[in-house]
């Protein structure tokens, strides 16, 4: 039966790459084509289809051609060699140019001129793998060439992408895959793709960023009598299982290249040893070709080296975390779309008995006493949008009503008066009599710098600035980053201002959940558990969206974190990028496909 399947596939792949040759051969020329149409190229796209079906009440829509990644899940995000295989196996070539080369040549492709250039950073050793790589930009180079089951749209809620439709019963799912899609070596897209796509993914381990999200699938198979249903169980009933289907879908042949194939809009053709990549619009791919024919891939060691990059012409589009990237923002000539990353950035209290910022008066005061728009623009270089809970505002269980903080130092002096502190001896800082003894309310802020920049340490001056202005003797001590957890481990603080990677997987347990992962105050709620065990049960749409909001307002209320604002990254251009949308972190070309040519 394999073998069968095997002959069918090479004679269906003989006939496609004739009637290519005979279609492109006349209008193109040697640096435009693929060296071998016959089995070692990729690209990433997207779906059209809408499903009629999601399950659960998720409407499909037309989803972007994004493919979300998951690194989150520690305690601060910072941003994110050149070993290149010498044969990734049929299209993809890396070259040497002081070998000399030996009998039948392959067409010469042009590493120097493309359609549009793209920098990306990377100092260390560099893998274009899905199954190997964990470099956050080249997350986003595959989300170029590789495709998901399920897609994320611009509103961070699963839409199709390489399914046509679901359907949910309980813990079970059934997905049904688009039929006629085409990898980069010509073989059919099926179920079994998929599967096999899964176990190599959860084979890597931890370090692949995929990984934690596949947590939640308990099992998948491919479905005998259908090549393209898709059996999934979940460990549990929720909704929140269509995230764990946003990973790269693999050809099942081709899993431990190098560079395996994948299905969508650019494949690989060529890099060199200096991190030039180039690729070129999928004739295979099942959507509307791109009019951007061909991309360079150009390679940087500093952040800073890339942003003169741009400015110098060099290239023209670089995506960048980096608060290097703020000023050129602004500068004439380039234009920019912000996003909106997976960093949140809070102030943590301290809750044990007896400490002032145990009070949940005190801090609702210290969030009416701080202006967050002042702190994003002038603490973060205006590289942040501010938000109270770690939901992005664009995310579609986002409750707009969990903003209720705004920046009100008379709001806050009143709380403080009525917790019996007041300006008894007119220095401007407040006071309370304890029996026989004055006491002020006195704050150290803790919190750690990042290695290239101190924009931690500065906002924390702001926000101990603001402090003071209402009353509170603050301290702000700079610490490392181990040092920082330690303390707070060992509840030796008041305040502390620290950033986490969070998931695109929209799950607040490792926050908010009694002993969770990321919860670094050891916050315990019964009715905050509770709340997170419904998402675990959530099937229905309606449901989920108010187990959310309930959680945003909880949280808002009670304040067990306190929480300031998304750090953001940009896609910088020197050029028009109006075709962009829906830009994420670990998708930053989304929409690239549909750029028009500059000429």
């Amino acid at each position: 039966m394999r073998n069968t399947r095997n002959c069918t596939r090479l004679w269906r792949f003989s006939v496609l790459a004739l009637v290519l040759c005979l279609l492109l051969g006349p209008l193109a020329n040697a640096d435009d084509l693929a060296a071998d149409l016959g089995g070692d190229y990729e690209a990433a796209g997207q779906t059209d289809d809408i499903a009629s079906d999601l399950g659960g009440g998720l409407q499909g829509t037309e989803p972007s051609n994004d493919v979300a990644s998951d690194l989150g899940g520690d305690l601060l995000a910072t941003e994110p060699s050149s070993d290149i295989a010498t044969d990734l196996g049929g299209g993809f070539q890396a070259t040497d140019p002081t070998v000399q080369q030996q009998g039948p040549q392959l067409p010469q492709v042009n590493m120097t001129d493309a359609d549009l250039s793209i920098g990306y950073v990377e100092p260390g050793y560099l893998t274009y793998s899905p199954v190997a790589t964990d470099i956050w930009s080249m997350i986003s180079v595959n989300n170029l060439v590789f495709e998901s089951v399920v897609d994320l749209d611009e509103n961070l809620k699963p839409v199709p992408m390489l399914a046509n439709n679901w359907v949910q019963d309980g813990r079970n799912w059934l997905f049904n895959l688009r039929s006629g899609i085409q990898f980069h070596n010509g073989y059919e897209l099926t179920a079994y793709d998929v599967v096999r796509s899964y176990q190599t993914l959860m084979q890597a381990g931890e370090e692949n960023p995929y990984y934690e999200r596949l947590q939640v699938i308990e099992n998948m198979d491919a479905s005998p009598t259908d090549i393209y249903g898709l059996t999934v169980t979940a460990k549990n009933t929720s909704l929140l299982t269509l995230y764990a289907m946003v990973f790269p879908v693999m050809q099942y042949d081709t899993l431990y290249d190098d560079l395996p194939r994948g299905t969508g809009p650019y494949w690989y053709i060529q890099a060199n040893a200096e991190g030039t990549v180039r690729l070129e619009a999928n004739p295979l791919w099942w959507k509307q070709q791109p009019e951007i024919r061909s991309v360079l891939l150009k390679r940087y060691y500093t952040v800073g080296d890339a942003i003169e990059g741009i400015r110098k012409h060099e290239i023209d589009m670089l995506s960048t975390k980096s608060p290097k990237a703020s000023l050129s923002r602004k500068l004439s000539g380039l234009t920019s779309i912000d996003y909106p990353t997976l960093t949140y950035e809070m102030l943590v209290p301290n809750l044990s008995d007896g400490m002032l910022t145990a009070d949940a008066s005190v801090r609702q005061a210290i969030m009416y006493a701080i202006d967050r728009s002042v702190i994003a623009s002038n603490g973060y270089l205006d590289m942040a949008v501010q938000c109270e809970v770690p939901l992005p505002p664009s995310s579609w269980l986002y409750e707009s009503q969990s903003a209720i903080y705004y920046y009100s130092p008379e709001r806050a002096l009143q709380l403080m008066h009525n917790l019996g502190w007041y300006d008894l001896t007119g220095d401007g800082t407040l006071n309370k009599h304890v029996g026989v003894m004055v006491q002020e309310p006195t704050l150290s802020i803790i919190t750690y710098n990042e290695s290239s920049n101190n924009i931690r340490e500065n906002a924390a001056n702001l926000i101990a600035d603001y402090l003071r202005t209402v009353g509170f003797n603050v301290t702000v001590t700079i610490y490392s980053k181990e040092r920082t957890r330690q303390l707070m481990k060992d509840g030796e603080f008041d305040l502390a201002l620290v950033g986490v990677n969070l998931s695109e997987v929209p799950s607040l347990s490792p926050l908010l959940k009694s002993r969770g992962s990321l919860n670094m105050n050891h916050y315990s709620s019964d009715d905050m558990d509770q709340l997170l065990e419904r998402v675990d049960a959530a099937s229905d749409e309606t449901m989920l969206r108010k187990i959310y909001s309930d959680i945003q307002m909880t949280l808002v209320n009670r304040l067990p974190i306190m929480g300031l604002l998304f750090r953001t990254g940009t896609v910088l251009s020197g050029r028009s990028i109006g075709g962009l949308g829906g830009v994420r972190v670990y998708d930053t070309f989304n929409g690239f496909e549909f750029l028009k040519k500059v000429n």
